[in-house]
């Protein structure tokens, strides 16, 4: 009868015990999967306001070279992340994405906007920011204040 707290005990131990790294060609990444890069930054305006409950920021990696092309035949947005709960800014972003999309000579820019919860926009980048993804320094969006024309 002692013996079964003994077992238990051991058991527990096992189940505790780290799980050696796996070797190397064992559990690597395949070829198939993606490469991921993150561009970190913040964005933030200078108004002194807290944004209304259920404001949404929505960051787009976009690839200027078709952006600016006038016969474009793809969208130009690589990434987008949107993030909720915002209350003050600046609103720190992390927006990952798939290396293999990326162009080692291409160009890219991030832009910005800031919507409330009904989707009118309150805040934009006034252009594009350009970006070289996977730097190291985080990137600052400056978001202004976008008035709108009455309906």
């Amino acid at each position: 009868m002692r013996l079964v707290p003994v077992f238990a005990l051991a058991a527990m131990l096992v189940a505790c015990q780290s799980v050696p790294a796996p070797e190397h060609g064992v559990g690597a990444p395949s070829a198939t999967t993606p490469r991921a890069i993150v561009v970190h930054g913040r964005a933030f305006h200078l108004e002194r306001m807290l944004v209304p409950a259920g404001a949404v920021l929505d960051v787009q990696l976009i690839d200027d070279r078709i952006a600016d092309a006038p016969d474009a035949m793809r969208p130009a947005t690589v990434a987008r992340m949107s993030y909720g709960d915002l209350r003050s800014s600046p609103y720190v972003f992390d927006l990952p994405l798939d290396a293999d999309r990326m162009d080692a000579d291409g160009r890219y820019s991030v832009r910005a906007t800031l919507r409330d919860a009904h989707g009118r926009l309150m805040f934009a980048t006034p252009s594009r920011v350009p970006v070289a993804p996977g730097a190291a320094s985080p990137l600052e969006l400056h978001l202004v204040r976008v008035t709108l024309p009455p309906p």
